[in-house]
């Protein structure tokens, strides 16, 4: 992994993916391997090379190391040198703030719109256009998150990654060394994923956009 940490990254990415969505329908789901939804763990790998591996590596390995130069030598103190290095301090805030402020913006518009891309009816294998895709994927977005009349309320997505990152991303912009700081991202991650494989890997009817579940409840009433 030390002679190619890009290929290394991916690949830890892509199956940590992969086995978050597998165990979440098997365990958190109750689904034996025969009724698995193959074509939704194909969602998760493809996201998890391509986003969680490829853009994420680039964003918190290239850019990071850029925006935010003074990190290695804050997260390598210790403790005791970490609670008056007030500078330090405010480079950690500024990481934790991008990361649950900034990030989620293209973050789920980017899922949702490959969800429908791979497993929307119709998907692209289905012939649908990108932008039909496109879309159907961001009204549901916007159902979810911003629709007054939601019974789940205002950013279900948004508070469900809060929950998970605002402590992840203490723990490792904070608090662990730079060794460390991989492996305890991979431990946050596979735990969201779970969350976000269970709240919006199958295609749940509330996942459906506003307009469609609008229609449905016009019908004559029994």
């Amino acid at each position: 992994c030390e002679s190619n940490p890009i290929k290394f990254g991916v690949g830890v990415a892509t199956v940590k993916t992969q086995a978050a969505d597998l165990l979440t329908q098997k365990s958190l789901e109750g689904k034996s391997w025969a009724e698995i939804d193959w074509r939704r763990n194909g969602l998760f790998t493809v996201f998890g090379f391509a986003y969680q591996g490829c853009f994420q590596y680039y964003l918190y390995v290239t850019l990071f190391s850029r925006w935010f130069a003074g990190a290695a030598r804050f997260v390598n103190q210790p403790l005791s040198v970490k609670l008056t290095d007030y500078a330090g301090q405010r480079d950690v805030l500024k990481q934790i703030a991008f990361d649950v402020l900034i990030h989620p913006i293209w973050f789920f518009p980017m899922y949702y719109t490959l969800k429908e891309a791979l497993c929307g009816h119709p998907s692209l294998f289905d012939g649908e256009s990108p932008a039909a895709i496109g879309k159907v994927a961001l009204s549901k977005y916007a159902a979810n998150n911003f629709d007054t009349r939601s019974e789940d309320g205002l950013l279900t997505d948004w508070i469900a990654f809060w929950k998970i990152w605002v402590l992840g991303d203490v723990v490792v912009y904070g608090l662990c060394p730079m060794w460390a700081r991989l492996p305890a991202n991979h431990v946050f991650s596979f735990v969201y994923i779970c969350v976000l494989s269970f709240m919006r890997g199958s295609s749940a009817e509330k996942d459906l956009p506003c307009v469609i579940v609008e229609h449905e409840s016009d019908g004559p009433s029994e």
